[in-house]
């Protein structure tokens, strides 16, 4: 046999290479006796076979070695208890120490699939999270079927943020593996990061009929179901959570956030307190505590609150939103203006903000510069109902009926009940000569909102137009009726509303009272800056004599 062809079989088998050192070793005299024997090439020999690397098992894995002589028994023997070392250290923290071990171990055997699942398991602790994933899909590679190293590349991807991958990773190691509650608790966190509240309560379901007093399953169960809106539930479960972990503020704060959504404020402040009392130095629950005593009506104490809020974290841009609110309640719109723009300032993105200052630009008659906060507010949310139907009232008060009809059918593409949409829509199609059709959109109204007597007033002087003065007068009479009751749901009309109610106890037969309505109609447009219909109303007080 050939030198080469000698080097080429020892580097292939482990075995027959440590058989044919052994010989050599064991027949060194009858090899120097014979005519052959060349002291120098003996001794290389021996050497390049005592130090050719170890090839494992797995083709793709080549691991070097120092010079060997020990039976595969022992090997497995040192294998186990170096593996043995690691885990101890691992166990103690000591995870470079373990990565140590493990390697040494796999120098003795690199087709040693746990050794790469242990040391995998130990860089992760490091984050050294490339290594990491080598070694699982070594380990993989070696043994196709082990769900530990699946667990294991569904932590490196989910540390890595691949939530994909992770997911991927651990639906694997849940098919190899489907009792290991560990992958299931792995995979609701990774859903999680992915928002997907059903998948978590699948996972958390499986992990809680089995342990039910899991703490961590428990908790992502009554988060999935609060980001589902599905609040009772959300607050079985954080009682369920709380009777394990009694002091955890956050769980008191989420089961206020769920009772304020279901109308039980009084529970709801009695959480945010509790929350308050565990951990005092938190901004959020300061703020949320303040909007819940705003709802109960104590707007001094939500105004402390926000007050705490600011101070514990003056970059809140929600905070002074909130305090924009409780000035523009107050009407003090100078201080509401100066907190909206101190939260645009911080978050420019914060469609609140921009919202209440349009109305108070509105209100103070600043009508261009509120018309600036709604382009930019349907431009940051396209959505937002409120955002076109303020920007049409602005048109409308500049008299751009195309504008008006164009904002409104946007509304009622997003939400066809919308009854400000559908109100003005008939009012400016009374006004653009659509009478018909001004019905139509204010007969929508009342069949959504039967106590809009500003609709009906509208609908009844339209019917008089129309000569149909039977319906005409019948929609004034109710309107009448609702007012009488006090059941109206317009307590603070706007310009068309008066206008429209002074001009129907004029056709009762009530003049004086029609002009007292009529000229309160002329005050409010000029107030608000409704240029054009104030020509409409002036014109009708002096058509009527009522100047």
């Amino acid at each position: 046999m050939s030198n080469a062809h000698l080097l080429s079989c020892c580097r292939s088998h482990s075995s027959v290479r440590f058989a044919i050192v052994q010989q050599i070793r064991l027949n060194r005299t009858s090899i120097v006796s014979s005519n052959s024997y060349c002291p120098g090439k003996l001794s290389s020999v021996i050497a390049i076979l005592t130090n050719l690397p170890f090839m494992s098992e797995s083709p793709t894995k080549l691991i070097t070695g120092p010079t060997l002589y020990l039976p595969k028994q022992q090997i497995d023997t040192q294998v186990q208890k170096l593996c043995q070392q690691g885990n101890d250290s691992a166990f103690r923290g000591e995870h470079e120490r373990a990565i140590e071990c493990y390697t040494q171990a796999l120098a003795l055997d690199a087709s040693c699939v746990p050794a790469y699942c242990a040391r995998g398991d130990s860089c992760l602790e490091r984050k050294d999270y490339r290594q990491a994933e080598a070694d699982y899909l070594t380990a993989l590679k070696l043994s196709p079927v082990l769900a530990a190293a699946n667990g294991g590349l569904a932590k490196v991807y989910y540390a890595t943020k691949d939530y994909p991958a992770a997911l991927e990773a651990c639906t694997r190691a849940i098919h190899r593996d489907p009792e290991n509650l560990d992958f299931y608790h792995t995979r609701a966190l990774i859903n999680k990061k992915l928002g997907d509240d059903r998948a978590i309560l699948v996972d958390c379901k499986f992990i809680l009929e089995q342990q039910p007093s899991n703490i961590s399953a428990r908790w992502l169960n009554a988060r999935a179901h609060f980001q589902l809106g599905s609040y009772q539930l959300a607050i079985f479960n954080f009682d369920r959570y709380l009777n394990l972990q009694a002091e955890d503020f956050y769980a008191y704060y989420y089961r206020g956030i769920c009772c304020e959504r279901l109308g039980n404020l009084a529970q709801a402040a009695i959480d945010l307190d509790r929350a308050i009392s565990i951990e005092d130095n938190l901004a959020i629950l300061y703020r949320r505590r303040g909007r819940i005593r705003q709802q109960l009506g104590d707007f001094t104490g939500a105004m402390s609150d926000y007050d705490r809020a600011i101070e514990l974290d003056p970059q809140m841009a929600q905070a002074y939103s909130n305090r924009a609110d409780i000035y523009i309640n107050r009407g003090d719109y100078p201080r509401a203006l100066l907190q909206c723009n101190q939260a645009i300032r911080l978050n420019p993105q914060l469609t609140t903000a921009h919202y209440q200052r349009g109305v108070i630009n509105t209100e103070v008659g600043n009508l261009h510069a509120a018309l600036a906060d709604y382009h930019r507010l349907v431009q940051l949310d396209p959505q937002d109902i409120n955002a076109y139907i303020q920007r049409s009232w602005i048109y409308f008060r500049h008299g751009e009926y195309p504008a008006v009809m164009e904002d409104c059918e946007r509304v009622l593409s997003i939400d066809r009940n919308s009854i400000p949409a559908n109100y003005l829509m008939g009012v400016v199609q009374s006004l653009s000569g659509f009478k018909q059709e001004a019905i139509f959109s204010l007969t929508k109204v009342m069949d959504y909102q039967p106590s809009f007597i500003c609709a009906l007033y509208h609908r009844g002087l339209l019917h008089h137009d129309l000569k149909n003065e039977s319906k005409a007068i019948s929609d004034f009479v109710l309107a009448q009726e609702i007012q009488n009751l006090g059941l109206d749901d317009t307590v603070k009309r706007d310009e068309t509303g008066l206008y429209a109610e002074g001009l129907a106890l004029y056709h009762m037969g009530h003049p004086d009272t029609a002009k007292v309505i009529l000229h309160q109609a002329a005050l409010v447009a000029q107030k608000l800056k409704s240029a054009v219909f104030l020509r409409q109303i002036l014109f009708t007080i002096e058509a009527l004599g009522m100047e």
